[in-house]
């Protein structure tokens, strides 16, 4: 799969800031969540900051999972690390351990995978007004395409549709959209994004100011501004609002949207403002105002989220260490782990923009995990298996595990099959990355034990 995550097109990008964001910026969500056909309340974990100089420290008011598992609030606990490759020491040191807000756990059974013409359809007659008809898009991205040639293509409503194609007009609320699957020979993902058919017009006040053009993102242009220079209260024509709605009302209208559309077993993980941009020709913002909402989803269990980090940086798996002492990098080490996320970017008066990749689908219902295995146990599985992960490691000297959590991972059972199960996550993470992106990771099932590997498929290897 010679293929990167980040070929992606412009268009592409574009849609992606309108519906993704800064992730320093956004709030984090804590919020009533989509689950099957059911409400349930997701927050992101028990906050179990303490004391790290104490091997382990527990708090008695602590209930749920981490009272019944003996998870400590704060731990400091050398790890041995015989015949573990160039290791020369290893510990757990979290001032926190992450922990499901919650008094059990589950698995739960998804599909995943190539997203065929039958998935496709489905997809397209669920998000398309089904009144005004899904239809082929015979246009590339980059052409011009006036409203005639648009308004024929809509005339031919009840038309057959070649569901294997990857572009698709229809519209959303009377407003006309562009749907179009991504093609795998330039991207690494399955999904789909969708986009207004017509960008918005600019106004008359900015065009007078330079603006040729409108678009939507979440990223505050405050700081675009801030950085080339500029003064923002220069350019900044409304510090509300103007969608009307409040943080709690975009929320409501974004699990609205994804609860019409079919896509459950999602919860909500961040949510920032929209901003309605005017720039030049030369990408210089003369306008700027707030207008709706862009909140982002993850694949989830009983509404707690999955754990779905990225692998580049791990260095058992891509040899990072190496690789900046030698100055060579080997692209054929990088796997590249499918994640299961949608984001969506509305004003006060339509949608503005949608991406998705990897949707799973449902295969039964939530089971109960059974009896999960304690803190102790887990700490004493990840000394077991140490020797096994670590073979042959030829990378940095010394490992500490300073993210830890109890959590949702999904591992691969099939073809296009897959199970999202209990694991304890022991992670190391530097200063430089999002707690996404580990430099070390260890999984141990909170089943049995036993390790659970982060390549769940070799095919995703870069060479594959």
């Amino acid at each position: 799969m010679r293929k990167r995550r980040w070929m992606i097109c412009a268009a592409l990008v574009c849609l992606a800031m309108a519906c993704g964001g800064c992730a320093d910026k956004k709030k984090e969500a804590n919020t009533a969540v989509i689950e099957g056909d059911d409400i349930k309340e997701y927050s992101s974990g028990t906050d179990t900051s303490g004391d790290t100089e104490k091997d382990a420290d527990y708090d008695d008011s602590v209930g749920g999972l981490a009272r019944t598992l003996s998870i400590p609030t704060s731990v400091s606990v050398d790890i041995p690390v015989e015949n573990c490759g160039t290791l020369e020491s290893a510990s757990i040191k979290a001032s926190e351990i992450k922990t499901p807000d919650a008094d059990k756990m589950y698995t739960k059974k998804f599909t995943m995978g190539s997203i065929g013409a039958e998935d496709r359809e489905t997809i397209l007659k669920s998000i398309f007004d089904e009144e005004d008809g899904v239809f082929e898009y015979p246009y590339d991205m980059k052409d011009s395409v006036t409203q005639e040639q648009r308004d024929e293509l809509f005339a031919h409503r009840g038309a057959d549709v070649d569901y294997s194609k990857d572009y698709f007009i229809g519209k959303i609320d009377g407003v006309e959209y562009i749907l179009y699957f991504y093609d795998l020979s330039w991207i690494s993902d399955e999904g789909f994004s969708i986009q207004l058919a017509v960008t918005d017009p600019v106004p008359e006040d900015m065009a007078d100011k330079g603006a040729t053009f409108t678009e939507y993102t979440s990223w505050d242009p405050a700081e675009l501004i801030t950085a080339n220079e500029g003064n923002p209260s220069d350019v900044q024509t409304d510090e509300s609002n103007m969608s009307g709605m409040d943080e709690d009302a975009g929320m409501v209208k974004a699990l609205d949207y994804m609860d019409k559309w079919g896509f459950n077993d999602v919860v909500p993980t961040s949510q920032s403002e929209l901003y309605r941009q005017y720039s030049d020709e030369y990408g210089e913002v003369v306008g700027y105002e707030k207008d709706g909402y862009s909140v982002t989803f993850q694949a989830s269990v009983n509404g707690q989220p999955l754990y779905q980090p990225d692998a580049f940086g791990i260095d058992t798996i891509s040899n990072q260490k190496n690789a900046e002492d030698s100055g060579s990098f080997s692209a054929e080490k990088y796997y590249y782990t499918e994640q299961s996320t949608y984001s969506i970017a509305f004003t006060g008066e339509k949608l503005t923009g949608f991406t998705c990749t990897w949707p799973m689908k449902s295969a039964g219902d939530i089971q109960d995990a059974g009896t999960l295995i304690t803190w102790d146990s887990a700490v004493t599985s990840l000394k077991g298996v140490m020797e096994s992960h670590f073979a042959d490691y030829t990378g940095y000297n010394s490992v500490e595990f300073n993210d830890v959590r109890l959590t949702y991972f999904r591992i691969k059972t099939g073809n296009g099959e897959y199970e999202a199960i209990p694991v304890y996550s022991f992670a190391q993470l530097d200063s430089d990355h999002s707690d996404t992106y580990p430099i070390q990771l260890v999984l141990i099932d909170a089943r049995d034990g036993s390790e659970v590997s982060m390549v769940q498929d070799e095919a995703r290897f870069l060479n594959k």
